[in-house]
């Protein structure tokens, strides 16, 4: 064992008697913080998986992380503790949540929790031995003095470990990040991360399936095609004569790390019963419009954006025409251009006709100011020939729309021709105080 080993083990156990010799109180509350109560009969398991909580009380269900971190070993009212993002989740547990949250009925306060059997007042004596009076003599104090019924060794031993508790703790917190931080990364189930991982290992073993959506549950990943494909690579198995393939998430192999697999124009529109849901708009034969409530249609347009950017490989070029839709700023590999000449003459192109516009691959190109119906119709006539790998979505409507998303003020979203029927927004309420806590 290193030296360093030794001296960090020599202080955990230090500390850890230190802390085992401090009294603790069991009327300790947690403070104030916003919090939600899973429904249904208490003990019973949910349906609901992280992404489909992050969804109903924050609005958005990639923001799963968050609740996962802050309950992360929290005990539950049952008992038992949230070790894993793909464990089931029982009705009556209680999630506390980030600051601001506002959807559903989040209540404020010390959240409930299980508490330990300590503080409760001592059995009374049997009733044929008498109870001591005030005249009974005194219990014989410690030998040698001493604080709180501890001798002077110990005294000395829990100063020691107090003096050693500010520096040893802190140390090793610092040793523990840097072990996780050198581990791989474990892509959590229900997650996007998990998602691509197995549209990479597809990508190893066959030909890319021609996926339009996509649905990432605790349990399951299940792919929609179209055209139909029956014989899927294993662990896959086919539904709906192949127009479905489903795999169990612990039969995907979560150490591929291909590069330039998957599908780069994911894009996440919400959850179908609790799990999220994908489409890829790279299959639209045609333009994407986003429609309807216009403020709603804009901040689409940039989880969009900010989706594709984040995930799609670096050959994968992203360009916005007119004013690009928050939120801002831009990541770096966004390109802002004023009209369509620019982004249909970007360096590399080998147009014959040398101005790059026979060809659109490669390339999500995001429309937010009026463009004339002519050039709109010449992005939907590239898109449809890119072969998947390009994606053209315009904010407003288009002449030429094959995907139309309409979208309402409270973010309930109609995906159409799709066939995917979104679970509803959480709707946003008022804080519910809790009295008397």
């Amino acid at each position: 064992m290193s030296p360093t080993r030794a001296y960090a083990g020599l202080m955990l156990a230090v500390v850890t008697a230190f802390l085992l010799a401090t009294p603790t109180r069991a009327d300790a509350v947690e403070p104030s913080v916003p919090y939600w109560v899973v429904p249904g009969q208490p003990g019973a398991e949910s349906e609901l998986t992280l992404p489909g909580v992050a969804d109903r009380v924050l609005g958005d269900s990639r923001r799963w992380p968050e609740i996962f971190e802050l309950n992360q070993g929290r005990t539950q009212p049952d008992g038992g503790t949230l070790t894993d993002p793909a464990q089931p989740i029982r009705a009556g547990w209680v999630f506390v949540l980030p600051t601001g949250a506002t959807s559903g009925e989040i209540r404020i306060g010390p959240p409930p929790s299980a508490t330990a059997d300590l503080g409760r007042q001592p059995e009374a004596p049997p009733v044929d031995q008498p109870e001591q009076g005030p005249a009974a003599a005194p219990p014989n104090p410690p030998v040698g003095g001493g604080t709180v019924g501890l001798r002077p060794v110990a005294v000395t031993l829990l100063g020691i470990g107090a003096a050693l508790l500010a520096v040893v703790v802190p140390v090793l917190i610092r040793l523990v990040r840097r072990r996780r931080a050198a581990e791989p990364p474990r892509p959590a189930p229900g997650s996007r991360q998990a998602l691509d991982r197995a549209l990479r290992q597809i990508a190893t073993s066959a030909s890319q399936p021609p996926v339009y959506a996509a649905m990432v549950g605790a349990d399951r990943v299940s792919l929609r095609l179209a055209p139909a494909l029956p014989d899927p690579p294993p662990p896959w198995r086919a539904r709906q004569q192949g127009a479905i393939w489903e795999a169990p998430s612990w039969d995907l192999d979560q150490a591929v790390t291909v590069d330039g697999g998957g599908l780069p124009m994911l894009a996440t529109i919400g959850t179908v019963g609790g799990e999220l849901t994908v489409v890829n708009l790279g299959r639209a034969p045609g333009i994407v419009t986003l429609t309807g409530e216009p403020t709603a249609a804009y901040r689409l347009a940039g989880a969009f954006l900010d989706e594709i950017s984040r995930y799609a490989a670096t050959s994968v070029a992203i360009s916005v025409v007119g004013p690009p839709p928050p939120p801002w700023p831009v990541p770096e590999r966004v390109r802002v251009v004023v009209d369509l000449r620019s982004v249909l003459t970007l360096p590399g192109d080998d147009a014959p006709d040398g101005n790059g516009s026979s060809a659109l691959r490669d390339h999500l190109v995001l429309v937010t100011a009026p463009l004339p119906p002519e050039e709109l119709e010449r992005l939907g006539a590239l898109a449809a020939a890119s072969d998947g790998t390009a994606a053209v979505v315009v904010v407003g409507d288009a002449p030429n729309t094959v995907w139309r998303f309409d979208i309402d003020a409270d973010g309930t979203l109609d995906v159409g021709v799709l066939g995917l029927h979104l679970d509803r927004p959480a709707p946003r309420g008022r804080l519910i105080p809790v009295l008397g806590r």
